[in-house]
């Protein structure tokens, strides 16, 4: 059965046909029994593969035309447990089930399965296991396997004798002969059972023996005996003309052997059995044969035939194999292991010396443990454990929101092969309540640490002073993860946007953590004046400019870290050679040289003294535009592109082929204009006039930028600008007038100003709204790059405004 391809039913859903179907209580019990089950049958196992698969829709045909759901009810014989996975609806004259995912219950049975076709012995009754009690029995059959080396876990208590099956094996290894309906001197037991032969004979083995033999092998074995009456033990056989030894013989190996077995072990072996006949005589002559087949106990779990279970794959419903359907059954979810260097560092807290690793373990029925792996034993790394636990607890209920209660275990683990966890220290002991009781908990913890991990406050944040969250993606963490013990000089290729100024500042911290550092001994350096403001506000490194770096000497730093390095120049010396030469210099070894650039934001034509690209010893990229609206997004790539196709003189142009890769994570629409030819005063009434709209619209001077191509023009514009803010009347618009007028020509964040700046003095930063002002006739080797500089530094809105001079 396939997925239904056409689109009749509107549904997004993964819809199966049923099949056509006579619905109705007092109608079904009217049907063919025969024809009435298959229905059934059909429906069920479409159903099933729902469960098993996420879930869709069953549609059946409806049969009868005088049908009524209300007053006819539906009469499905549907299997009790899926009852509460699925709804009912009436479309015409087609019944739909919906369908929704199997739920693991607490008992941790893992699918839905129609009939397990596992059997055991229940008394003196062969019986088929359901879900529940195959799964225990697979549990089990695993327990015992694992138990069998091991002589501390052997049962002491002896299977109780059964003195039936002794009584039968007795008879199995040494009588031959057998007296017409005389009664045996033992009778069923939970080793024995008693079957008569059909009147076809073959084909009721075939249907007989393999749920007789999947019973006892997945006891303690033991023997079937066909042609003895079950209820009066008396001798029966089969009449002599109807036997035929050796092609019976064929018939019931055959069966045996195709009986599917699933092993836990290393075993292959199918079930072992033998079989005899025993002749039965009736005054003195052959009447007939008892076939008696004994069955050793399998060490694993032998099926009838294959479970009745099913799933969609590759748009099919299948039947799964007896291997797949066992492995999902005792499949369990044993719980989240996550290593990490150091727990410590990762929640902003220094590491500690003769620290191996830290690895947090998240497991059903268990309160989190915290491992902390040592190289030795002392107090300190109790203290230093128990301080990440609490730490990472709150971070858990504070920035990532867990609702639960929750406690988090330390314990600490010495290395090597004898050591374990310190003993005299007592492990602490929580409520029932703090244990994880179900897969959501477990996952709601999990979502909580991706926020923890991933999580800081955007520099947009800062500015609102608001709480709220922003996460890193899997690309700036993968940076964050990189083990600096082992990477000590990274060069990070980053598109516009993508975040590096926040990842330098993070690689800062965790360089501080990692090698237990001060903030003097970290140098951050970068091109402009206004970012260098900005990263010292931190108090977590010396921030300089690359001027102030090679005209002074550093004897403290052992970190550097380089920010907007394709703008840098060589006019004052080699400063990659004097940051390599200072990281170098450490007794304890190299310090962390971390440089962050991005080529198509080159905004000059000198040498940038970068090394050449195959002599950046490691690359790490990020190709993820996260800052600007869609719209500008756009742009910059066609921008990229032109780039690419124009490279300047000074960029290496195997170091542009990033724009292939570039990905854009859609956010907000973002707003995008470009004016062409506009005169120094229309250009000041333009920005007004926008102005004026952006305060209506929520804005305020603070997420203003206006920034020019070259830093000499904007004495020259800044009058025309100003004068137009006031022609406009903009103190009619908000409370503060003044700050209004306030156009500042440094970048701040502090203060509710518009700023005026050159594209040079604000690489690095960003504002909501931007305003980027270009001479019309302006065409160098670099215009692209200074665009692409001028435009990336917009979150929401970009207005290019072309000048004629």
């Amino acid at each position: 059965m396939s997925i239904l391809a056409n689109l009749e039913l509107n549904f997004a859903e993964c819809i199966l046909d049923g099949g056509k179907a006579t619905l109705g209580v007092r109608q079904r019990a009217g049907m063919d029994p025969a024809h009435r089950m298959r229905q059934d049958e059909a429906i069920s196992q479409a159903v099933c593969a729902l469960l098993n698969s996420g879930g869709g829709v069953v549609r059946v045909e409806i049969e009868n035309e005088d049908y009524n759901y209300e007053s006819d009810g539906v009469g499905l014989d549907l299997p009790p447990l899926f009852r509460n996975h699925i709804d009912e609806m009436l479309q015409g004259k087609l019944f739909l089930i919906f369908v929704n995912s199997w739920e693991v219950a607490p008992s941790g049975v893992q699918l839905a399965t129609l009939c397990s076709n596992l059997y055991h012995r229940r008394g003196t009754f062969t019986e088929v296991m359901d879900s529940l009690e195959a799964l225990l029995f697979l549990r089990r059959r695993i327990q015992a396997l694992e138990n069998v080396d091991d002589p501390s876990s052997l049962n002491p208590q002896e299977a109780p004798v059964d003195n039936q099956m002794i009584l039968a094996a007795d008879l199995f290894g040494k009588q031959q002969q057998l007296l017409y309906l005389e009664k045996l001197n033992f009778t069923e037991s939970p080793h024995v059972e008693f079957q008569m032969f059909s009147v076809d004979l073959t084909q009721g083995i075939k249907e007989k023996l393999p749920k007789c033999v999947s019973a006892l092998a997945n006891s303690e074995g033991g023997y079937v005996f066909f042609g003895v009456h079950d209820e009066t033990c008396q001798v029966i056989g089969c009449e002599k003309e109807k036997v035929n030894h050796s092609s019976l013989l064929n018939v019931i190996d055959r069966c045996i052997r195709s009986m599917p077995v699933h092993h836990f072990c290393s075993q292959v072996h199918k079930v072992q059995h033998d079989c005899k006949f025993l002749e039965v005589y009736d005054k003195g002559a052959v009447r007939g044969y008892v076939c008696v087949i004994k069955v050793e106990q399998f060490c694993c779990a032998a099926f009838s035939r294959a479970p009745d279970s099913w799933e969609m794959k590759d748009n099919q419903m299948k039947q799964l194999a007896t291997k797949d359907w066992a492995a999902w059954m005792i499949k369990t979810d044993t719980g989240v292991l996550i290593f990490s260097h150091s727990w410590a560092v990762d929640l902003g807290l220094q590491r500690r010396r003769g620290v191996i690793c830290d690895a947090l373990l998240i497991s059903p029925n268990n309160v989190p443990i915290l491992y902390t792996i040592c190289n030795k034993w002392d107090l300190g790394y109790r203290w230093y454990a128990m301080t990440v636990a609490r730490t990472l607890k709150q971070r858990l209920a504070n920035m990532g929101g867990y609702p639960g209660r929750l406690g988090i275990i330390p314990l600490v683990l010495q290395l090597g092969p004898h050591h374990t966890v310190r003993a005299g220290l007592e492990i602490p002991i929580y409520p029932e309540s703090y244990n994880f009781t179900t897969m959501q908990q477990m996952e709601v913890l999990l979502q909580s640490l991706v926020i923890v991990l991933f999580g800081f406050r955007s520099f947009l944040n800062e500015e609102l002073n608001s709480e709220a969250v922003t996460l890193f993606t899997d690309q700036q963490y993968q940076l964050l993860l990189k083990d600096l013990c082992k990477n000590r000089e990274l060069f990070v290729h980053g598109s516009p946007g993508s975040g590096k100024t926040t990842l330098a500042l993070k690689i800062m911290e965790k360089i501080r953590n990692v090698f237990s550092c001060q903030a003097e001994d970290i140098l951050y350096i970068c091109e402009n004046h206004a970012l260098k403001r900005f990263v010292s506000q931190r108090n977590i490194c010396q921030a300089v400019s690359r001027k102030y770096f090679m005209k002074n000497t550093f004897f403290t730093i052992k970190h550097i870290v380089v920010d907007d390095a394709q703008n840098f120049r060589t006019e004052d010396g080699n400063w990659y050679a004097k940051a390599n030469s200072i990281i170098q210099r450490g007794r304890d070894g190299p310090g962390v040289l971390c440089v962050f650039l991005d080529y198509f934001q080159t905004n000059h034509l000198c040498c940038s003294g970068l090394p050449d690209l195959q002599h950046q010893r490691f690359i790490l990229k990020l190709t993820r535009m996260l800052r600007s609206g869609d719209n500008i997004a756009n742009y910059l790539q066609e921008i990229m592109q032109q780039i690419r196709r124009n490279p300047p003189p000074n960029v290496p142009s195997e170091a542009l082929t990033m724009v292939q890769e570039l990905e854009r994570v859609p956010g907000v629409t973002g707003n995008l204009e470009i004016t062409d030819a506009l005169s120094l005063e229309q250009m000041a009434i333009f920005v007004a006039e926008k102005c004026r709209y952006l305060w209506r619209s929520g804005y305020y001077p603070r997420d203003v930028a206006v920034l020019f191509s070259k830093a000499r023009d904007i004495e020259t514009y800044k009058e025309k600008i100003i004068l137009a803010l006031r022609r406009r009347n903009m103190s009619q618009l908000i409370e503060e007038p003044s700050s209004l007028m306030q156009v500042r020509e440094e970048s701040e964040f502090l203060g509710n100003n518009i700023l005026l700046t050159s594209v040079q003095q604000f690489s690095g930063m960003e504002r909501s709204v931007v305003f980027g002002i270009i001479p019309a006739e302006f065409e160098t080797a670099i215009f692209y790059n200074v665009l692409l500089c001028l435009a990336s530094r917009a979150r929401t809105h970009l207005y290019i405004i072309k000048l004629l001079l």
